[in-house]
């Protein structure tokens, strides 16, 4: 006799063997190594796929000596050769020369852009910083373009700030990047791809975050969010600006709409003019001014539109947009409709469109630092009540690991609630998929009887949730 083997994959256990994927895991994993062209990689800053030319854009750090600079500015003028007399010009902190100050100085991080081959993934291209320029934000924008047949174009937009020490005045820089097309390397067809600095803008204070609005540039600058235009591709107008309250560390655009989320005073939530004179309106907010959003993003559903922001403890908040609303106070007040708790501080929140794409549905990818990837998205009324009240009998009717509460375990801790959400509007897909995904054939009759439906329709409806958020 012979042995039959199925879907099998190579027992030993270098990656090598099979491709450098990692089955482990529920989503198969590839570890890339990434910084070729620099040794010495300490951490990474950011990563962005520039879809027009299918390469990836990599913010990586080294580590080297940290020097403090020359305090006086009349030293630092005099050293650089620049004229005297009362038109002066002021020597950046950052531009003056280093000083002495000990034999063994602290190591700091000089951070660096490198631009990846999606075949090989070796680094083909790259942009050194100044030393000192930390980076802050960093995404692939499709801003207008007049130059372009299609008047738009996807550009690697770049924030930073220089770090110095408290006792500096914080500065930073505005960086646009274009990946062209150029003759490749004899024998290196993958290095076919440059980095092109079109633009760089030194700014007086740090920029915050970086978002898309209607083909324009969004910039925050501590308190103040900056809409800039790009069109001649040669400079970043200012059209339109708005005064925030403490500090923008999130921006996300959408159609005319501009979420921003504050690190001190929660979630704003603003409208684009661009008819007659251009300006950015605050439409709502949320009141409670103790809230720390990271991250912020739209959830859609049709004509359905949600808020989704993140704070600073691991906590996803929804808010909603309903000035029709009695409670809302004519718009200004953002309505809360829920809380999840991800037990992990959120890094990044991503809108992607929904599967299949004629449903005209976009969910949100949810990254924590535990490295746990979430899929948030919006459920039509017939079909979350449904699997509410399973997921109710699941709370109260099934014996939990270990003997926890489930439901507790995704609150929001009492000590971080100062104000009121409803609890009941969130689903969790961890206690619905592995009982009717692989689960006991028996439970799920039982559960879909008490609920006055049948097992193989909250199976399909298990099914859809499962093939809308398949994003890879």
């Amino acid at each position: 006799g012979g042995t039959l083997t199925i879907a099998g994959l190579p027992a030993s256990s270098n990656s090598s063997l099979r491709g450098g994927m990692e089955f482990d895991s529920p989503w198969p994993v590839r570890c890339i190594p990434v910084g070729t062209a620099h040794p010495g990689i300490a951490a990474l800053g950011g990563v962005c796929f520039h879809a027009a030319s299918g390469s990836y854009a990599v913010a990586a750090a080294s580590m080297v000596r940290f020097r403090i600079k020359e305090p006086n500015p009349d030293i630092a003028a005099r050293d650089a050769n620049a004229p005297t007399g009362a038109d002066q010009p002021l020597i950046s902190e950052h531009e003056r020369l280093d000083l002495s100050t000990t034999s063994v100085p602290p190591a700091v991080a000089r951070y660096h852009v490198d631009l990846l081959s999606p075949i090989t993934w070796e680094t083909i291209d790259s942009h050194g910083l100044d030393a000192n320029e930390h980076i802050v934000d960093m995404q692939t924008l499709t801003l207008d373009a007049a130059q372009t047949a299609t008047g738009s174009k996807q550009f690697l937009c770049l924030a930073t700030a220089f770090v110095l020490g408290e006792d500096v005045a914080s500065r930073g820089k505005m960086y646009v990047f274009d990946v062209v097309d150029v003759v490749p390397l004899p024998g290196r067809p993958q290095t076919n791809r440059k980095l092109r600095l079109l633009y760089k803008e030194e700014i007086k204070g740090s920029i915050g975050a970086l978002g898309e609005l209607r083909g324009n540039l969004a910039v925050s600058l501590g308190s103040k969010i900056l809409v800039r235009s790009f069109r001649s591709n040669e400079s970043l107008e200012t059209v339109a600006f708005l005064d925030c309250q403490a500090w923008v560390k999130s921006l996300a655009g959408f159609k005319n709409f501009l979420l921003i989320g504050d690190l001190v005073n929660s979630l704003w939530f603003a409208g684009f003019q661009e008819e007659g004179p251009t300006r950015l309106q605050v439409l709502g907010r949320d009141f409670c001014n103790q809230l720390p959003v990271e991250c912020a993003d739209f959830l859609v559903s049709g004509p359905q539109l949600e808020l989704v922001a993140a704070d600073a403890y691991g906590n996803l908040h929804f808010f909603l947009y309903a000035p029709r609303d009695a409670h809302s106070l004519n718009g200004q007040k953002l309505l809360r409709r829920g809380e999840y708790n991800l037990r992990s501080r959120v890094t990044a929140i991503r809108r992607l469109v929904a599967k299949p794409l004629s449903s005209g549905q976009q969910a949100c990818l949810v990254a924590t630092a535990s490295g746990a990837l979430y899929a948030v998205s919006m459920l039509p009324e017939k079909t979350f009540k449904r699997l509410h009240r399973i997921n109710t009998q699941l709370v109260h009717g099934v014996e939990p690991l270990a003997g926890l509460n489930p439901r507790e375990f995704r609150s929001v801790p009492i000590h971080q609630r100062q104000y009121h959400a409803p609890r009941r509007t969130v689903l969790d897909a961890d206690l619905l998929v592995p009982l009717y995904a692989h689960g006991s054939l028996s439970l799920q009759r039982e559960t879909a009887q008490r609920d006055g439906t049948t097992a193989d329709r909250v199976l399909r409806d298990v099914a859809e949730i499962e093939r809308t958020v398949s994003f890879f």
